[in-house]
Order: structure tokens, then sequence, then C-alpha cells
């Protein structure tokens, strides 16, 4: 097989991650909309709504009726990367990752005064970036998108009138695409390029999979103004059935050794890292209160993307392999909260989320970096059962540089610049019965 596949298209190219306006590495906070107007700040501790089931179990037991929360977070990135080549190709991409909708929704039913249970429906990892098809580095670009869905029964007992325990079982629902094509891999012909044109594709993955996992949670009622909220959720391994498309010409070696078009079954298992997160909630008065949160999120689980399958025999069964050896990251949160009457209440909150990405790691296909959120938001209560949330954050993104080469046979390396920042809305509803 011709190294031109195995050490660029395979080992630096295909990837189901990419460039992400709105979260350290591909990770979605976005399981509530009052979380998102104090950029998630208390979210393990505060229980002012339904929602609290998606981050601690134990919470649960705050309600004595039942309580329905649904919701929709709009994301608006607006992400660009550029690469440094004097080429015919496009070399400027903007506007690379699209609009996404992020739903939620979230039940609680109190059993009796000591046990509740519950259930959240949210998602936990996601992306999606779309760069031109004559992308100059469309090799190593090209089109990607993950969806994940989080369906997760939960029970919680109060153990007394400060101690609760929580736990839930977690089953992640993945489906992913992924497209590469020529780019500037077109401008040569065969042996140093491949010919034809930049659009071209030279792969395409489609699959998705379950994927199960266990998360458990502690709160301490220390007094009705005061609380702290601790949570686990387990790494899960969620492994992805679907196709493996080879468009590299025969001569050109691809992993199927056949010829464009060519489809096989492939399979790769994805690994979604542990969290564990700390949160508190202090009631100053009777109109302000202050929460915060350190997020952990076990990003070393992410060693390696491998696609395997038997089709891709001219290549030992691997249709694709990247190593990542990403890092563990930190998010860390604080918001206030203001109640202005028995209607209205307004919150705000700042967060800085670390990327997991080291500097010499980053790619096209990942250019992660550190980002700086900004967060507004309010409450507005109907009755005495039902009340309706908004929220804004404005996430600022550092802009990144970074070096990858197209081919292995490459005589420089192709230096690029990235980053981007990101607008979420969201809108929730929430009801006690």
């Amino acid at each position: 097989m011709s190294s031109l596949f195995k050490k660029s298209l395979v080992a630096t190219s295909l990837s189901l991650l990419a460039v992400q306006a709105h979260s350290a590495g591909f990770q979605v906070s976005e399981t509530s909309v009052s979380g998102l107007g104090r950029a998630f700040a208390g979210e393990a501790a505060i229980a002012d709504n339904a929602a609290v089931g998606a981050r601690n179990a134990a919470a649960l037991t705050r309600f004595n009726t039942t309580a329905f929360s649904g919701g929709l977070s709009i994301i608006d990135p607006d992400v660009h990367a550029d690469v440094e080549a004097t080429s015919p190709l496009t070399t400027d991409a903007k506007d690379i990752a699209p609009t996404e909708y992020v739903p939620n929704i979230h039940i609680i039913q109190p059993i009796d005064d000591k046990l509740a249970v519950g259930f959240s429906a949210f998602s936990n990892f996601g992306l999606s970036t779309d760069y031109p098809k004559d992308f100059h580095a469309g090799s190593i670009a090209g089109s990607t998108e993950l969806v994940t869905m989080n369906f997760n029964p939960n029970i919680a007992y109060k153990l007394n009138d400060q101690w609760s325990i929580g736990a839930g079982i977690s089953a992640i629902y993945a489906d992913a695409e992924l497209k590469r094509q020529k780019g500037a891999l077109s401008l040569q012909n065969p042996p140093n390029g491949l010919g034809g044109n930049a659009s071209d594709q030279v792969a395409k993955l489609t699959g998705d999979g379950w994927g199960f996992g266990w998360n458990l949670g502690l709160l301490w009622e220390v007094n009705e103004d005061n609380r702290f909220g601790l949570t686990y959720r387990s790494q899960t391994d969620v492994t992805l059935d679907g196709k493996f498309t080879d468009g590299l010409p025969a001569l050109a070696g691809g992993p199927t050794g056949g010829g464009p078009g060519t489809e096989v079954d492939g399979e790769l298992e994805l690994n979604l890292p542990e969290i564990i997160e700390f949160s508190g909630f202090h009631q100053l008065n009777q109109q302000i209160a202050v929460h915060y949160s350190a997020m952990y999120t076990g990003w070393d689980s992410l060693k390696e993307l491998k696609a395997t399958g038997s089709g891709c025999s001219a290549n030992n069964n691997v249709c694709f392999q990247k190593e990542e050896d990403w890092d563990n990251s930190w998010r860390y949160a604080l918001g206030a909260t203001y109640t202005m009457d028995e209607q209205w209440a307004f919150r705000a909150g700042y967060a800085y989320d670390e990327s997991p990405v080291p500097a010499e790691k980053r790619t096209l296909s990942i250019p992660d970096s550190d980002r700086h959120w900004w967060s507004l938001g309010t409450t507005y209560t109907a009755n005495e059962n039902l009340s309706v949330d908004l929220g804004f954050a404005y996430l600022d993104g550092d802009q990144v540089d970074g070096t990858e080469a197209l081919t292995s046979t490459t005589s420089s390396d192709t230096d690029f610049s990235a980053g981007g920042d990101a607008y979420i809305y969201g809108l929730q509803l929430n009801y006690l019965f």
C-alpha cells in the first residue's frame, strides 16, 4: 500500500472530531436553559427545576411533587480556519460550524418523603463542521458530524435531613458521518498526488451504535440556604457500526484494495470520558444567591480513533487510525442569581473551559482552544406551577495556530490558523404537577 494513503489519509486525516466553538473537545454542556444563564455554575447543587436530574441524581429528593422541564438550546458558532498556502483552491474557510439545536427533557417523580425517581434525555457530546469541498486541506478537514443522546433514568434516597444519595444508568446513542476530499492532493498526478478534482471524495464513514454507563450523586444540604453537590459519570465506550467507503483509485493503495466507491462494513469504538463535578450554592439573603462549579473531564481515555473491518484487508483490517492522546481538562464556573419578586429572577455567570488538546496535537480537524463563557438568563414564574427560562451565552474562543502535513511525502508542513466564537440561545418550560 502506498505511504500516501497510509500516513496521510489514515494516520493524520480521518477523525470523528472537529473544531468546536461551544465546548472544549467535543463536550456539550447544554443540559438546561436555566443553567445556561449562569454558565452552568452550581448545577449539581441548585435544583431549581427538574433539569438537575442530568447533573446530580441525589438532588431528586428536593422535590415533593412531580416536576417536568423541557428545553431547547440553539448554538450559533462563528468559526473560521485558514491555511498558509499558495494554491488555486480555497485556503480561507468561514462559517465551518453550522447552527445546531440541542434539546433536553427531564421529569422527577417523588415516591415518598425519602425516595424519588427521575428520567432525563439530553446530550453530553456532539459536533458538526463542514469545510468547503474545494478546500486546500480537504484531506484533513472535509465534513464531520457526531450526534449523541443520553437516556438516563435515576433514583435517589434521602438518608436524613442533610444527606441524599442518587444513582442512575445511561444508554447513549451515537450517530456519526465523516467525509474527506482530495483537496491539494488533486493538484499533482500519481505517484506524488491523486489527480482528479479537489472535491473528489477520498473517504466516507457512516455509523451508529449504543453504549452504556452509570452515574452517582451526593447532595449535602447544610441548611436550606447552603448546599453542596458531588457527581460522577462513568466513561462510556460506544461501538459505531456502519459503512466505510474507499474513494481512492486502486493504484493509490486504499485500505480496501478496491477502487472509487468501494464500500465495506466497519466499526469504530468511541471512548466518551468520565466526568466529575463539584458544585456549591449559597443563598446570601432573600434576593441574592451565589453558586459555583468545578468539572473534571477525563479526556485521557481518548488515546486513538481506529476503524476496523474485514473489508480493509489491504491494511491489516484497519480502515483508518488516528492517534489523539488528549489531556484531562477542567471547567470552572461562577454565577449569581437575583430574585426580584415572586415572578422574576435574573442570573449571570462566567466560566473558563480548558481545552484537552495539547498544542502539539492541534490539527485542522481538531484545532481546539480554551474558552471563556459569559452568560445571562432570566426566569418568569407565571404561577405556582408554571415557569419559563430564557438563557444566553457568548463564548469567546482563542485563536490558535498549528502545523500539519497533507501527506507523508510533503517536503514542508502546512501552517494553519483557526478560531471562533459562539452564541447560545435557550428557552425552557418548567411545570410542577
